[in-house]
């Protein structure tokens, strides 16, 4: 997604020297709270995702991938906003986000998430999102961008938290 912005928010690509942008997340308990139920990576992990998930992201084409997320006023680096082609929906596009907790609530997360599902929208595309059914602030985030509860799953990664995750949904119909 080249030169996607919102007000108050733009996205770049990440590169390969980025691995300290991934570890200010990644390293942070609380942020990983849902993720690996708190199990903070270390700078080798982190670089290790960021070439392993990050980079091969951007596989399918300018559009789809995991982006840096910087604040217009100060270009500073706040989190990131993934935007891919869905591999068990055949016509949608999952979003999500990860953002550093000094930004927490502030509505970033829900700025960027209904201007994804617009852009999904405008290239025909369902939006799908999923969550851990704990992560509270996630859903309310996926409700404001208009997306609505579909089930409980259980994913198939660990560590697992022992409660079902939860699928949401925007169909284009």
């Amino acid at each position: 997604m080249i030169n996607e912005h919102t007000d108050r928010m733009h996205l770049k690509r990440f590169n390969k020297n980025h691995g300290n942008l991934i570890y200010q997340l990644d390293s942070d308990p609380d942020v990983m709270k849902y993720i690996t139920l708190g199990v903070p990576r270390t700078e080798i992990e982190a670089q290790q995702y960021l070439i392993n998930r990050i980079m091969k992201s951007y596989n399918k084409g300018d559009n789809f991938g995991i982006f840096a997320a910087y604040l217009n006023s100060t270009n500073k680096y706040i989190g990131w906003f993934l935007f891919e082609l869905d591999k068990e929906f055949s016509n949608a596009i999952e979003i999500g986000w990860r953002l550093k907790k000094e930004f927490w609530g502030n509505g970033y997360a829900t700025e960027m998430a209904m201007y994804l599902v617009e852009k999904a929208k405008s290239m025909h595309k369902d939006v799908v999102a999923r969550t851990m059914i704990e992560n509270k602030a996630s859903i309310r985030v996926m409700e404001k961008a208009g997306l609505k509860f579909v089930e409980e799953f259980w994913g198939d990664y660990n560590p697992h938290s022992g409660n079902p995750d939860v699928l949401y949904k925007n169909p284009l119909n």
